[in-house]
């Protein structure tokens, strides 16, 4: 994602849960939002790529990008909760200028929203060590979950099932 308030040599040294704790957080995601979190976060793709990458609607990335950044707080605050949307939609390459306009009234009429806002960034930089490690081997690159064997083995046996039947009837 690109950088909008925070200069690039800012580093945060206080975090609301340790790394640990948020990648066993990342890990109870659907594995589809875990991917395309992944998929922006380590491999910095955009919405757009993602979107044509895995065959998704521009707005569905848009919804598991929130689902992903979502975990990553402690607190349930409204306020935290609109300023991480706004962090999701301003990258969304659906954003409109309207709502760019709407954001920067929205982010400049009261200071909490701009604290809000700031600790969104701030959250969304403690996920690269957790999202490094969920995405080790990977996997997240596919553009299809691949078939797992237990899968395969439950349709060959439904298959083998339905034609013992048809061969008993006959």
């Amino acid at each position: 994602m690109t950088r909008l308030l925070l200069p690039l040599e800012h580093n945060s040294l206080s975090h609301d849960l340790t790394d640990d704790a948020l990648l066993q957080r990342l890990r109870k995601l659907p594995r589809r939002v875990q991917q395309v979190f992944l998929l922006s976060r380590l491999d910095q793709l955009s919405f757009a790529s993602i979107a044509e990458r895995l065959n998704l609607p521009a707005v569905t990335v848009e919804r598991h990008m929130n689902q992903a950044l979502h975990t990553a707080r402690e607190e349930r605050d409204a306020l935290a909760n609109i300023a991480g949307q706004w962090y999701v939609r301003l990258q969304s390459p659906q954003v409109t200028a309207s709502e760019r306009i709407d954001f920067r009234r929205w982010l400049d009429s009261a200071p909490e929203h701009r604290e809000a806002f700031h600790a969104t960034e701030l959250r969304w930089r403690t996920l690269l060590a957790p999202a490094r490690q969920l995405g080790e081997d990977g996997w997240y690159r596919q553009p299809r979950a691949s078939l797992s064997l237990g899968g395969c083995s439950v349709a060959i046996g439904l298959g083998l099932a339905a034609l013992a039947a048809i061969g008993f009837w006959s």
